[in-house]
């Protein structure tokens, strides 16, 4: 089963930086990263996820080196990562410029692969649409191939409009199991893509509910009943609303979450 919470790793400009271990420590069982080094770090968040598969068993007692083997773990742990095209991406780049996309795709899958120290990746997103529709289908096709070789065991698109996604999803051999995009009201809070993924049964991925552009949210009048009724932080009583009223709308949603505060991720869990 995929988690409903997961422990995103955007590094963003004057933010703490992700704490995935201590993330996995507390429960979280699925971790999102990316192969760009724009916003994400992808060797360390594999060092964390190796670490925790040693010497952390989960149950926040670190008694040492756990009781089977990180092969036989890994499979606890959802793992998602992304490519970035370029010019998306940031050196140091997997592939080089000029590369066909079927190259560049599989120079980053491979790279991916090392650095969170794994044969398959649970999830492989495209970071955002390509140039053209067109593009973007045959970036899809190179990703198609990685799941026909078990290289990824699902594929999805992030940063996308409807606009987008509507002709990549009838081009597609292997539909995306997921999109992700940014949850804000600049965007209407992405309604439409919503919409159509509840449609489909994409299984739709937010991020940013806790941005400082969301934070009338922790204050409306349902966030605060919810929490004084259930004696929960806002932040849990957001959470919990979006996923009920999620799935009282057939909409398969999972929520990115990047708190760096142990009791934050002990309330969110």
């Amino acid at each position: 089963a995929i988690p409903l919470l997961i422990y995103g790793t955007a590094r963003r400009h004057g933010k703490t930086p992700p704490e995935v271990h201590m993330a996995l420590q507390a429960g979280y069982r699925a971790i999102d990263t990316a192969g760009s080094r724009r916003f994400h770090l992808e060797p360390q968040d594999g060092e964390a996820i190796q670490s925790f598969l040693t010497h952390g068993d989960g149950d926040n007692t670190n008694h040492g080196p756990a009781s089977v083997p990180a092969s036989v773990q890994r499979d606890r742990i959802f793992v998602q990562s992304k490519f970035a095209a370029p010019p998306g991406d940031k050196a140091p780049l997997p592939y080089n410029i000029g590369d066909d996309i079927k190259t560049c795709v599989l120079k980053s899958i491979l790279r991916s692969a090392d650095d969170l120290g794994t044969d398959t990746i649970d999830a492989y997103f495209l970071h955002t649409p390509l140039g053209s529709t067109g593009a973007t289908v045959e970036a899809w096709r190179a990703l198609e191939q990685l799941v026909d070789h078990g290289a990824v065991r699902y594929l999805g698109i992030s940063n996308v409009t409807l606009r987008r996604l509507s002709p990549l999803y009838k081009e597609a051999r292997l539909k995306p199991t997921f999109v992700q995009n940014w949850f804000r009201k600049g965007t209407a809070y992405d309604h439409d893509v919503m919409a159509f993924c509840r449609e489909y049964g994409i299984v739709y991925q937010i991020f940013g509910v806790f941005d400082e552009e969301n934070a009338g949210l922790l204050q409306c009048t349902p966030v605060e009943k919810q929490s004084r009724a259930t004696s929960v932080s806002p932040h849990q009583a957001l959470i919990h609303l979006l996923l009920a009223a999620a799935a009282a709308r057939g909409l398969k949603l999972c929520i990115l979450d990047g708190t760096t505060s142990p009791v934050h991720m002990r309330q969110n869990l």
